[in-house]
């Protein structure tokens, strides 16, 4: 075979198997495209049956509570309109859980006036409304519901229902803006039948049950997603609670308000002079909001004392989902590492409303040569001179000048790597509306030299 025809056939050969690759490509893009939309298609045909059987259970429910008489239209454990309807209850079809919920209330046509208005409407039960909801998860971990809600007419006039209107408002503690959707739980276990009640707060913050049972010492909860719990409390001899259980007492519009904020993250770490993270260090922490006070007017609060330690490696620990509010934060004795003072040079340390905040314990280790000052004034009883102006003086050459005090009265020094010579140094402090000072100090490893300055 001559070196031609060689060629022409080894090209040849070469466009061939291009070709079976460009094929496989293109075979291989088809049928991912075809698997795409099989999968897309089966999936949509699941959840298709999943809102056919859940709108199937909503009709079914919805046609049993049309079937029963007015007066027996009610749920179990309901604050207002009491009855033998589940609130809430799981049944199965194709395999899957839903979860029916069932609410019965009573509304406040306006038409006639309402509780709240100018006359107001004596008769505010004027006639219910009823809501199906069926919930499920589907196939790829969505929540997903179908509700249906109908109106139920009392039969002949309208009468009282006995009760008394309920007024519970929720309202931003940081902003004083209503919360919507607050979720709402009322619960009485000595009345019969029993109280336990869920009910969700409407666009302003505010709930509205128009005729109430009467009754007294209901718990009420309130939570919501990334905001603190809101639980009232008994009260006792030596313990009176910001929020008592409520009473719904007849021939009154019974109003409670609540201030809910939003849950804060808070890391306590500890660091040395350099800022460089410092492990195991013990601590003890409480604080956050005051749910009440004791026999003495003491505060009491959401967060009773408790020990903690940071970690060894970066020297921190977290505390996510807590309160906001005023926290104790004190480091427990230490033989190794002295605290000098805490960032922000505060305690105790304020965390605010839905805030990533770090507290720091700023620490010295003993056996470093370093100056550990407390600038504080004369009176009775003490108290520390924040901006005060201190200069550390070695053989008439200021090693450092002007340097401010923290809010605690406290300055360090070194505040970088180099450390003081072991020696005799002069230290002069000025503060505005005191008289200034100016005597030796020795430093001899980590020294703690307190000063008191008194008014001019």
């Amino acid at each position: 075979m001559s070196l031609e025809k060689k060629i022409k056939k080894n090209k040849k050969a070469g466009f061939s198997l291009l070709e079976v690759m460009i094929s496989i490509f293109i075979i291989t893009i088809a049928f991912l495209s075809f698997y795409t939309v099989s999968n897309f298609g089966t999936r949509y045909i699941i959840e298709a049956k999943n809102r056919l059987a859940a709108t199937a259970f909503v009709n079914e429910k919805m046609e049993i509570i049309r079937n029963l008489a007015y007066d027996k239209v009610g749920t179990q454990g309901s604050i207002d309109i009491p009855g033998n309807l589940p609130q809430e209850e799981n049944v199965t079809a194709n395999g899957r859980t839903y979860q029916v919920s069932i609410a019965v209330r009573y509304f406040d046509d306006p038409m006639d006036g309402t509780v709240s208005s100018t006359p107001a409407d004596l008769i505010p039960n004027d006639y219910k409304i009823v809501e199906v909801n069926v919930s499920w998860v589907d196939s790829s971990g969505q929540l997903k519901s179908v509700s249906s809600s109908s109106r139920f007419v009392p039969p002949g006039l309208e009468t009282s229902a006995g009760g008394s209107p309920l007024s519970i408002n929720v309202i931003d503690g940081e902003t004083l803006l209503p919360i919507s959707q607050a979720v709402v739980n009322i619960k009485n276990t000595i009345v019969s039948p029993q109280i336990n009640d869920t009910i969700k707060t409407d666009g302003e913050g505010h709930l509205l049950l128009p005729s109430a049972r009467i009754s007294s010492g209901d718990k009420v909860t309130i939570t919501k997603s990334r905001y603190e719990t809101i639980e009232t409390m008994d009260s006792s001899a030596t313990f009176t609670p910001i929020y008592g259980h409520i009473n719904v007492i007849a021939g009154f519009l019974n109003t409670y308000n609540y201030i809910q904020n939003r849950l804060a993250k808070l890391t306590v770490k500890a660091v040395d002079y350099q800022d460089k993270p410092v492990g195991n260090i013990g601590f003890s922490i409480g604080g956050g909001k005051i749910i009440g006070h004791d026999n003495l007017g003491g505060s009491i609060f959401s967060m009773a004392d408790t020990s903690g330690t940071t970690d060894s490696i970066e020297g921190k620990k977290e505390y996510a989902d807590i309160s906001a509010g005023s926290y104790l934060i004190s480091m427990s004795p230490n033989a190794q590492y002295q605290l000098i003072d805490y960032d922000p040079s505060a305690t105790p340390y304020f965390l605010s409303p839905g805030s990533d905040s770090t507290y720091k314990f700023r620490l010295a280790d003993k056996d470093i040569n370093a100056l550990f000052l407390e600038v504080n004034n004369t009176e009775s009883p003490s108290s520390p001179i924040a901006g005060a102006k201190v200069t550390l003086v070695a053989n008439g050459v200021d090693v450092f000048t002007d340097k401010l005090s923290s809010l605690r009265g406290v300055v360090f020094y070194p505040d970088g790597a180099e450390l003081l010579q072991v020696g005799t140094y002069t230290l002069k402090i000025e503060a505005d509306g005191y008289d200034p000072y100016e005597g030796p100090v020795q430093i001899d490893k980590l020294t703690h030299e307190i000063v008191q300055l008194t008014k001019n």
